[in-house]
């Protein structure tokens, strides 16, 4: 797949080249920009039968036999020809008229919209031969399928423009300052490495998130830390929130960089009024308070404020504080590269304790019964424990890395097994008896971040109530392929009933990890086992999660081996 990237990025137009990486996770754009084709089977059936000379029954017809617009739109033999050029003039179709139209559809709205985007489409498929047809709806209805993730991209572009793709980290950093795979391919076939490494951080382009690491004991922080004194800050059952504040104009990025400013208007009304800057972006977590009893509340609760009708209502239902732990950006300049101590001195410089937003609880100290004490308090005070932090000279922001200068911990990692598990659906298995009609069980992958590939590691059946089992087959439906994904290592006992492309991600609990001869999480080839979850457990799901957050391979080896 790298090499086969590496060529197209080679034979490609430096004009196109974005769009082309866009094109190939599924995209039109960035992903935080939240540019939405919004066309659905329906429309899109309509825009194949216009574009095709096929009336819509027949359409309806061979999708009921082929199951699949795509190769629907492939398999009907029709020449290129020029139909509705007044919504979508194409003189040749090249990958930049194709998403000149895609983003047309994408921002048509009001009177007459949806005869607009239906012939915008339509003109684009009539010019388009069957094989370009069938990627043209996949790219339409976000079910491309190619298996090919941002990692694999950035491999490919390593390959086609540095020699290798073991030179992927500069380009990994810049993505992971600028969320946009389409800018640092552009940047990179125009200015090369040097260009590359000017791409900075930006106000109202989010950064990917830094995330922790986690121990099995309290003893082991400091030697993974490694600086002499460690910050020990409470750790909230929250939504990771990141604020980007310009002038008066505040925007709120999710974890997975989804544009979520309209869902916590207090959030942007005390950004706006309490962070005393021009211009800044902020690192921190949402969560629901009662502020009558002074408690903080689950993070079932703030999933509530996820919806785009009755905001002001729900806000009012379910209050939410925002914590803030970390100051990224100010006044136009990146704080990337100073230290722990540095950022949050300047932090508490711009934001003081108010109500309804705060910096982050925290202590500093180079005693360990110390931070065990107050992580004992965070424990009594209703949160989920604590998050120990470096404090050295070298203790920078690391965006988009799970690395050690960061190492979580909770009340659970005393447990039998240390934490939960964050794992991506990627099969099922058909249920029996009183299960019939849903899934007897689930299978479940960790991510190899290193490889870019996802390692199976649990077949899931337990804790779904009923109403939950009953909505899996319609919930993961847009995620269903007829073979097994590309990035997905399985061994050859592993032939689940479904597949699914890695989209959904669970919180899963166990009793222990063990070797596998099943399961591929860190296969070893000569020994033929990996390691495998026991008694898994369902406990929630995380949609604020994308599959390449879920748990690394390198995560569960540690917790194994601790």
């Amino acid at each position: 797949m790298i090499t086969i990237l590496a060529d197209l990025f080679q034979s490609s137009n430096i004009e196109e080249i974005d769009k082309i990486c866009y094109f190939l996770v599924g995209n039109i754009t960035a992903d935080y920009k939240d540019i939405q084709i919004g066309m659905g089977e329906q429309m899109t059936k309509s825009s194949i039968s216009l574009a095709l000379d096929l009336d819509e029954s027949e359409v309806d017809k061979k999708f009921q036999e082929i199951g699949d617009l795509g190769d629907l739109a492939e398999q009907v033999e029709r020449e290129p020809e020029e139909k509705f050029s007044e919504f979508h003039e194409i003189k040749e179709l090249t990958v930049k008229k194709v998403h000149e139209g895609l983003m047309k559809i994408a921002k048509t709205c009001g009177e007459n919209s949806q005869e607009i985007m239906k012939k915008t489409l339509a003109a684009i498929l009539s010019h388009a031969d069957p094989c370009s047809r069938k990627y043209i709806i996949r790219l339409v209805l976000g079910q491309m399928r190619l298996g090919v993730g941002d990692m694999t991209v950035l491999d490919g572009l390593a390959q086609a423009y540095l020699g290798s793709k073991d030179k992927r980290p500069p380009l990994e950093h810049a993505y992971n300052v600028s969320s946009d795979i389409g800018y640092v391919a552009k940047i990179l076939a125009k200015s090369g490495l040097d260009g590359v490494k000017r791409i900075r951080v930006a106000i109202n382009r989010p950064l990917r998130p830094q995330l922790a690491q986690r121990v099995d004991t309290i003893s082991e922080i400091r030697e993974k830390i490694g600086s002499e004194e460690i910050a020990a800050e409470e750790k909230y059952d929250g939504e990771r929130i990141q604020a980007h504040k310009d002038g008066e104009n505040v925007r709120l990025f999710s974890r997975r960089l989804n544009e979520i400013t309209h869902q916590f208007p207090e959030i942007v009304e005390n950004v706006g009024k309490y962070v005393e800057s021009d211009s800044a972006i902020l690192d921190g977590e949402a969560v629901a308070y009662d502020f009558e009893e002074k408690e903080y509340k689950p993070f079932q609760k703030i999933m509530n404020r996820r919806r785009k009708y009755d905001v002001e209502e729900y806000a009012k239902k379910i209050p939410v504080k925002y914590m803030v732990f970390d100051l990224i950006y100010l006044n136009g300049s990146s704080f990337l590269r100073r230290n722990y101590k540095e950022r949050t001195k300047k932090l508490h410089e711009v934001l003081d304790e108010h109500e309804y937003i705060e910096p982050t609880g925290r202590i500093i100290s180079d005693n360990i019964d110390e931070i065990d004490e107050y992580f004992q308090d965070c424990i009594n005070r209703g949160l989920e424990g604590v998050i120990c932090k470096s404090t050295g000279p070298s203790s920078y922001y690391r965006a988009g890395a799970r690395e050690w200068s960061w190492i979580k911990w909770k009340p659970s990692y005393a447990s039998e097994l240390s934490d939960t598990l964050d794992l991506v659906v990627v099969g099922s298995y058909a249920g029996k008896g009183k299960r019939a009609g849903t899934f007897g069980s689930l299978l479940c992958a960790c991510y190899n971040h290193e490889e870019d590939v996802y390692e199976t590691v649990c077949k899931l059946g337990t804790g779904f109530t009923d109403k939950q089992l009953d909505e899996l087959p319609g919930k993961l439906s847009d995620a269903q392929v007829n073979k097994k994904p590309a990035r997905l290592h399985t061994t050859d006992d592993v032939e689940p009933d479904n597949w699914y492309i890695p989209k959904y991600v669970f919180e899963v609990k166990g009793s222990e990890l063990t070797e596998s001869p099943v399961h591929t999480c860190n296969w070893d080839p000569e020994r033929e086992r990996g390691l495998g979850l026991r008694f898994p457990r369902f406990e929630r799901w995380r949609p604020d999660k994308s599959p390449d957050q879920a748990t690394t391979t390198s995560e569960i080896v540690h917790m194994k081996e601790g």
